[in-house]
Parts: structure tokens; C-alpha cells; sequence
């Protein structure tokens, strides 16, 4: 018989981080009254990409996600340090051995054209999603997955193949937020227009320009959200943001530079947030190529690196030196004993690892550059210099996306590049699985070790939180004897806006559903 024990939605995450608390019901919690909230206003918001459609199955664009995980609702959501928490979900419980979910759904809740959700909507997505004809690029999140199942038009069951820890939290993640059965079947394009049940509904959209979105009075967290309007202005250039937002012609961004932050921070209109969160820097090391398939040769890359300079130089000190495993130190999945990597270079271990891979006389290196990433183009010359010290001479390209994608990506003709990523969803899973599975799309480095494999499946599938933190750090250890990549920096998220915005909680992932809970006074 099933254990039931009741969770709050504070203590939701800690128990869903372990994924598998066998037999927990869970529960939301009362939510915290905010001192006097008003309803009104219009936050202008600053973005430096534009979107790329708005069906949650088919967008890759961070710009698209900032827009749908307003506009839609997932089964779960997360808080502002990354834990989920229920949402269309109203109580969880999970089977003694994590393999059944059943979500037990919120009652009374609609879409923005008045029909109403049930779980026919949530067997439809999870269906879609997992569907290989929908082409659903982050399809890994659902792929233990088994069968939907709709209970009763309010209850719904997902069977999984194995237990898996992020599950919840893979729910969260804005190509999971649950579409309308009837308005998919019925030929509307959500793309285009999107129609769901979250905080704000769609309103209009200028491509290259503006994205406005009003508030969804039947909201299910009604009051919420506050504010009344949300405009969505598209800047590409970066250093025009700042004077955006320095003069009030927007008062909110989080893609503020970091050469521009002292100058934020001096404003005493504006209110400042630096936080750690999930985007961090590596050099991918094409591991199908001799002579970088030698872990000894990557390592030495690996202590050639002055990571403290690319700190200084390139985030202007709004950056954390990697020194072991890439799961950042705020995440309980973090490895704190682990720092192989000195902040600083290291060329005489380098060109001893070199010498013991048989190079004691050096070599050389192709090294590929993206144009677009203004951080990845500004840390590749320090790169290079290190690398010149230790022996290896990297001669750099550089390339618009497109080429980029194909040459590197696609093509694997690289032997190093530099690259980022920011963690949709703060798992721990999400820092490593991406990168270091076997055959994972994100591991354009094409390294495949059976032992890192069976690691990273003992910490997505182990039962506790504890036991998926052990076989974490077993792994990054593990990544630092292999250093199928080579870590570099964790940059720090800068947030700046208006004083009059009250309540707001920065996200470590970026995104910005906190924004339901604040709210713009005056």
C-alpha cells in the first residue's frame, strides 16, 4: 500500500530534487501575502533577441520561452532558486518506485478563448511532445516516458520507464507547458498566436520589435499577476539596453553587460541583482580527433587556461572561476572538494601533460569561433595566448552561425571552440547529461565513456537526493580525469530595474515566471 506524507510547496522542491520520494503526495502550499500588491501598470522589459515562434513544441529560442512561460502553464513550475513546485498540478503522488506520477488537476481553470482544461489537454501534450513527427528539440527531458493516461477528466497519470529524478522539474521547462487539445486539432497556429492559461495572455508581436502581453484576470493564482501589461522590447545591441534602461525608455532587463554594470549600479533609480545561475563557459575538444582524443592532451588544454583573466577581462569580475565539475556551487548537486583546475594558467603541468601524450615539442590547433556570442569572441584571444604558452599553437577562424553550426556542430570539423550554455531548469542533470551522454545533441565534443554513461543514469534514477548528489560527484570527478571538455567560468546573471517594481525574486535560470508574484507601485 502507498505511503502518503504531505509537502508544503516550499519544502516541494527539496523532496522533488530527489525526484522519488517513494509515495509522497504532494501538496501546494498557502501562498505568502504580499504587503499591499496593486493591480496596474506596464513594465517595459528589454530583450536582445527576437523570438522565433511561440508553440512551446517548437520553440528553441530563449526569447520565445520568455514569452511562453507567461502566456502558458506547465503541470509544474519553479520557484525563484529553481525548485518546482505544483501549478496545473494541484497534489502529486508518486509510486513507491517513481515510476507513476499522477497529477491530480486543478478544477475550474480555462485557456484564454474560455475552454476549459482538463486532462485530455495534458495527455495531448506530453503525447505531442514525445511524438517524433513534432520534432520536439528538447524531446531527452520526456524520454522515459512510457504512457499517458487520463484518469478522470481531472486526474492524469504519466508511467515512466525507470524512475527519474528531474522529472518534476523537466515539467517545468517552458516546451512542456500544456497546449489545448481542441485549438491544436482545430488547425489554429499557436506559433503564431498562442492561446494557454498562464498569467498573461498574448497580445500582439513585431518581429524585431515588441511583444506586448495583458494580464489574465482568471488567472488560477488570481489575484496574480499584478502587473497589468508586459512589453517585451527587442534591442540587439547590448550597450543600447543600458542607455534603454538608464534613461526609462525600458526599466527592466536581465541581459545587461557586464562592461556596462558599474554604471547600473550607480544609478539610485534602479534596483540591482547579481546572481549565480546556470550559464557557464567551456572549450568543447573534438574527442574523435587525434590527437585530442588522448585525455592527457585534453587535460593539458585544461591547466593551460587562465581562467581568473578571462574573469577579469572578459565578465569584468561578474564571473566565477571553474575549478572542478560544471554543477555550480549553489546547486546540492555541486562537488566542493573538487578543484583540479587552478584559477590561474598553469603552462608547466600543461606542457608536462603534453609531453606524456607524446608532444613534448607541442602542436597545433584549429580553433573555430561563433561571431554572434560577443563573450565567446572576446575570451577566444585569451585563450589563444594561454594555449601559446603551453606549447599549442591555436590559430582562430571566425564565422557567422550558420557556418558555425555546420563546421562545428553538425560536421565536427573543429579540433577546439569555445561555447556557453544557461541551464533552463538548474538540475543537475541539466549541467551534465547535455553534455556528456553518449550520442546527447548537446555533446558536439562526440565523446562517449560507457563508465560516465552508467553515472549519470545511477543519478538521474538513484531514489534520494543524497544518493543523486554522491553519483554526481562521482561523475564530475570522473569529467576531470576524462575532460572530454574543459570548464571554464560560471558567468553571473545581472538584473536591473525600476525601484517601482516591488516583490520580484530573480530566477538562477533566467527566466522571469516570478514576475506573477510582483508588482509596480506609483
Amino acid at each position: 500500500m502507498t505511503r502518503h506524507t504531505l509537502v508544503s510547496r516550499r519544502d516541494f522542491g527539496r523532496v522533488a530534487a530527489g525526484g522519488l520520494a517513494a509515495g509522497v503526495l504532494i501538496v501546494a502550499g498557502p501562498r505568502l501575502a504580499l504587503t499591499e500588491p496593486k493591480v496596474g501598470g506596464t513594465l517595459k522589459l528589454a530583450f536582445d533577441h527576437d523570438a522565433g515562434g511561440f508553440d512551446p513544441a517548437k520553440a528553441v529560442y530563449g526569447m520565445s520561452h520568455a514569452v511562453i512561460e507567461q502566456v502558458y502553464s506547465g503541470l509544474t513550475a519553479l520557484d525563484s532558486e529553481a525548485n518546482p513546485y505544483p501549478d496545473l498540478a494541484e497534489t502529486i503522488d508518486i509510486s513507491e518506485d517513481g515510476k507513476v506520477y499522477t497529477f491530480h488537476l486543478r478544477t475550474g481553470v480555462t485557456f484564454h478563448d474560455g475552454s476549459p482544461f482538463s486532462a485530455d489537454d495534458v495527455k495531448f501534450t506530453i503525447d505531442r511532445l514525445k511524438n517524433p513527427a513534432t520534432g520536439y528539440s528538447y524531446a531527452s527531458q520526456l524520454a522515459n516516458v512510457t504512457e499517458t493516461t487520463v484518469v478522470d477528466p481531472n486526474t492524469v497519470q504519466i508511467t515512466l520507464s525507470e524512475a527519474t529524478g528531474p522529472f518534476l522539474v523537466n515539467l517545468a521547462f517552458p516546451g512542456s507547458m500544456i497546449v489545448s487539445k481542441k485549438l491544436v486539432e482545430s488547425g489554429h497556429d499557436i506559433n503564431a498566436t498562442p492561446i494557454g492559461t498562464g498569467p498573461y495572455t498574448f497580445g500582439s508581436y513585431q518581429p524585431g520589435t515588441v511583444i506586448k502581453l495583458a494580464r489574465n484576470p482568471k488567472y488560477h493564482e488570481s489575484p496574480k499577476p499584478y502587473i497589468e501589461h508586459l512589453e517585451y522590447t527587442i534591442i540587439s545591441d547590448q550597450t543600447a539596453i543600458t542607455t534603454a534602461l538608464q534613461s526609462g525608455v525600458v526599466n527592466f532587463s536581465n541581459v545587461i553587460p557586464a562592461k556596462d554594470w558599474a554604471a547600473i549600479e550607480a544609478n539610485p533609480d534602479l534596483t540591482k541583482a547579481a546572481i549565480e545561475g546556470g550559464r557557464w563557459f567551456w572549450i568543447m575538444v573534438n574527442n574523435q580527433k587525434p590527437p585530442l582524443d588522448n585525455a592527457k592532451v585534453r587535460q593539458a588544454i585544461a591547466h593551460a587556461i587562465d581562467r581568473q583573466a578571462i574573469v577579469d577581462a572578459v565578465f569584468y569580475g561578474l564571473a566565477k572561476v571553474i575549478q572542478g565539475g560544471v554543477v555550480p556551487e549553489w546547486s546540492w548537486g555541486h562537488a566542493p572538494e573538487l578543484k583540479v583546475l587552478s584559477p590561474k594558467a598553469d603552462p608547466e603541468k600543461a606542457k608536462a601533460l603534453l609531453a606524456e601524450a607524446g608532444f613534448p615539442n607541442g602542436l597545433d590547433l584549429d580553433f573555430k569561433i561563433g561571431t554572434e556570442w560577443p563573450a565567446l569572441m572576446a575570451m577566444g584571444p585569451i585563450i589563444q595566448a594561454n594555449l601559446q604558452a603551453a606549447g599549442m599553437n591555436a590559430k582562430i577562424s571566425t564565422m557567422g552561425t550558420t557556418q558555425y553550426l555546420d563546421e562545428v556542430w553538425a560536421k565536427r570539423g573543429y579540433d577546439i571552440s569555445d561555447m556557453y550554455w544557461l541551464s533552463p531548469l538548474a538540475d543537475p542533470d541539466d549541467f551534465t547529461s547535455l553534455n556528456y551522454l553518449c550520442g546527447s545533441p548537446m555533446n558536439a565534443q562526440g565523446s562517449c565513456s560507457k563508465e560516465m554513461d552508467a553515472l549519470l543514469n545511477e543519478a538521474r534514477s538513484a531514489p534520494t537526493k543524497e544518493a543523486r548528489a554522491d553519483a554526481y560527484r562521482r561523475m564530475q570527478a570522473l569529467s576531470m580525469e576524462e575532460m572530454t571538455l574543459v570548464p571554464l567560468v560560471s558567468a553571473l546573471i545581472l538584473h536591473a530595474h525600476t525601484n517601482k517594481l516591488q516583490g520580484f525574486k530573480p530566477m538562477r535560470t533566467g527566466f522571469l515566471k516570478t514576475l506573477k508574484e510582483a508588482w509596480l507601485e506609483g
